[in-house]
């Protein structure tokens, strides 16, 4: 009979184990984006960000949590889009997906080339909500020196697109600037 409880208790953990592992993974969204500039667009100086612009967010390159993650990139949905979008000339300057868990107060900060003053060539916020409908924010900005663009006043001229939009999952969705897009996917 001692045995026959332990087996049960046994089986009865496994269970309880997988339960866990399955609703932990339900909570787990996986977003991904590609920031690009449109081809032949004259440039659109926006506010540059703020040196403190991550601050509150997690870092996707530097981050430990175990619930926000990057994913490689052979998982990535997107990449025939992006494929498609270079084709026709468009630049692509970022493209990353990561899981998350679904959480209104968690941004998540993405950026890419060598800071100059604690500024990314390409650099961004993420934040996915719920609250009766699932929503995206993003801020991005594509910043370069004012040589490299040849714009005279401010030394950085910085481009942003800034938008919050409602989705549904498993399906893409296209933000758009005047001189910069976003194709952005949130599945689970």
């Amino acid at each position: 009979m001692k045995h026959l409880c332990k087996k049960l208790g046994l089986v009865l953990l496994a269970s309880l184990a997988s339960t866990l592992a399955l609703a932990q993974s339900a909570d787990e969204y996986l977003v991904e984006v590609v920031f690009f500039g449109q081809p032949s667009a004259p440039i659109v100086a926006g506010t540059p960000p703020d040196l403190d612009w991550a601050n509150n967010a997690i870092k996707l390159d530097e981050t430990t949590r175990s619930d926000v993650r990057a994913i490689d990139p052979t998982r990535f949905q997107l990449d025939q889009d992006a494929r498609k979008l270079e084709q026709k000339g468009y630049q692509i300057y970022l493209h990353q997906a990561w899981s998350q868990p679904l959480d209104n107060n968690l941004d998540v900060a993405l950026s890419k080339g060598q800071a100059d003053n604690g500024i990314f060539p390409v650099q961004g916020l993420v934040n996915l909500s719920q609250d009766k409908l699932m929503e995206i924010a993003v801020s991005f900005w594509r910043n370069r020196s004012a040589s490299e663009v040849q714009m005279s006043g401010a030394s950085i001229v910085s481009e942003n697109l800034h938008q919050r939009r409602a989705l549904r999952l498993n399906e893409t969705h296209y933000l758009d600037h005047q001189s910069l897009g976003m194709l952005v996917r949130v599945s689970r």
